[in-house]
């Protein structure tokens, strides 16, 4: 939701001394480190590939094993595990229930290839 911005807090506060509520008006407010950091930017994806794509299918996979989600699948699991293949981009999920499990799926994944 976040929070009011100064200008608006300083009024809503002149209003309350203005009133008669005891208020400092003097100090700013607190900055939050939850806003600071929520207004940061990250660097874009870049368009142009870096170095060469992989010559044959299933020579280098990129394999991200994301950390636990918000909510549980059904099944109990909480946490993906992305593959994507390098030559065609093709991606592959696996559900896991924790990070910890994800290298014998891995493993396993490997094995079939």
């Amino acid at each position: 939701l976040g929070h009011a911005n100064y200008r608006a807090t300083y009024t809503v506060a002149a209003q309350a001394r203005a009133a008669g509520t005891p208020v400092r008006l003097s100090d700013a407010p607190p900055k939050c480190d939850a806003c600071i950091l929520g207004k940061q930017t990250r660097t874009p994806v870049p368009k142009v590939r870096e170095g060469e794509r992989s010559r044959e299918r299933g020579a280098i996979f990129f394999v991200d094993p994301a950390g636990n989600q918000c909510t549980r699948s059904a099944s109990g699991n909480i946490a993906p595990l992305d593959i994507v293949d390098d030559f065609s981009s093709y991606g592959w999920t696996f559900p896991v229930a924790s990070k910890a499990q994800c290298a014998p799926i891995l493993r396993k994944f490997i094995i079939a290839r």
